[in-house]
């Protein structure tokens, strides 16, 4: 795994992370060479920029900050809901589904290399907040904690269902016929033949069910979505992983889990970017900033009412593009760590304690 060290000064709001040394990617993936540190192996290549994402006519049209076609932006859907929760949209089940907003910012605490700790790890003074957290190795008791700190807290499972881990509790599960070539970076990591969704979807809907739903998480973050673009040793296709995407978060969207849609959007063709834009409710991307990424994600979720994340780990980001097309930025450390540790950055666009764009 390769090393990224930064300064600690970025210019995008309050400084809370202490010790701005460098660390290692944990959010999947390679983190080798001049790519995404979630697995993707050439932003240029593989993860072309779209400027020219397409809106999502189920939603109220608004605009990026570069979007040449219109000029004025329209805001959220009128149902905004709380500051965290914009809907009111029921799942399959017809269970209330959590629908983050892109209205106001909602703060973002990612941590995946370290097991969540109560009370040490939560960071004081935040407003509306998301802790995205592994769904394997955090506990149903984790996420009560998290939620008893009030209605504007909410706790997002992070499941890798586009390559096979061989750490996990399931690793026998996969039979050796899904399993592809290696993930640049990551030791024993395979791409998954997505194709083969008869086979991958039981053990992915196990682990939504178990690691998620019956913990009381309220939403779910797949991680590894672009299979397709990494070279996976597989002859597959686009459609193959949009369509085991989509069913992913059909399996989501079925126990009451709000789905995020992660690092996909640039790969996608424009006759699969609205799907995918319906598909999900929220959407998080890396490094959008350093590789000129960003309107793609900005145009279909941000300025549609649907909430944006982005994190960058070597880069500053555009803060004031970001906030005038109500997109959540930051800057975090590679090992996405724990609040104290060794190496912990944490620099949000927009500071904790503000409530408004």
């Amino acid at each position: 795994m390769t090393v990224l060290a930064f300064g600690a000064s970025v210019g995008c709001g309050a400084d809370n992370s202490g010790n701005p040394n460098s660390g290692v990617d944990a959010s999947g993936g390679d983190s080798t060479g001049p790519g995404y540190a979630d697995g993707s192996s050439n932003p240029n290549g593989t993860h072309p920029t779209d400027a020219s994402a397409a809106a999502d006519s189920g939603f109220p049209t608004g605009t990026g900050p570069n979007d040449a076609a219109t000029t004025n932006e329209t805001g959220p859907p009128a149902d905004s809901g709380s500051a965290i929760d914009s809907g009111t949209r029921a799942d399959s089940g017809g269970g209330p589904l959590w629908l983050p907003s892109s209205a106001a910012p909602i703060h973002f605490h990612w941590q995946l290399s370290t097991t969540f700790s109560y009370p040490s790890h939560v960071i004081p003074g935040q407003g509306p907040v998301v802790y995205d957290i592994d769904g394997e190795n955090n506990s149903a008791a984790t996420v009560a904690f998290l939620h008893a700190l009030g209605p504007d807290v909410k706790v997002v499972c992070y499941v890798d269902v586009g390559t096979y881990e061989p750490g996990r509790s399931d690793a026998s599960q996969f039979p050796a016929s899904v399993l592809g070539s290696a993930v640049s970076g990551w030791p024993g990591e395979r791409w998954l033949d997505v194709r083969q969704q008869s086979i991958l979807m039981p053990i992915m809907t196990n682990r939504i069910v178990n690691w998620c739903q019956k913990k009381g998480f309220d939403g779910l973050e797949p991680d590894n979505m672009d299979q397709w673009a990494n070279s996976p040793g597989f002859p597959m296709t686009e459609a193959d992983s949009v369509s085991y995407d989509l069913a992913i978060a059909s399996v989501g969207h079925s126990v009451a889990l709000s789905v995020g849609v992660k690092n996909l959007l640039p790969a996608v063709s424009a006759q699969n970017l609205t799907r995918v834009q319906n598909g999900f409710d929220w959407v998080l991307s890396e490094q959008c900033f350093e590789y000129s990424e960003c309107n793609v994600y900005q145009q279909t979720f941000a300025m549609n009412g649907k909430a944006a994340w982005d994190v960058e780990y070597g880069t500053m980001p555009n803060c004031a593009q970001a906030s005038a097309a109500h997109q959540n930025a930051q800057v975090r450390e590679l090992n996405l760590g724990a609040p104290g540790t060794s190496g912990y950055v944490y620099q949000p666009c927009i500071p904790d304690s503000q409530k408004i764009w």
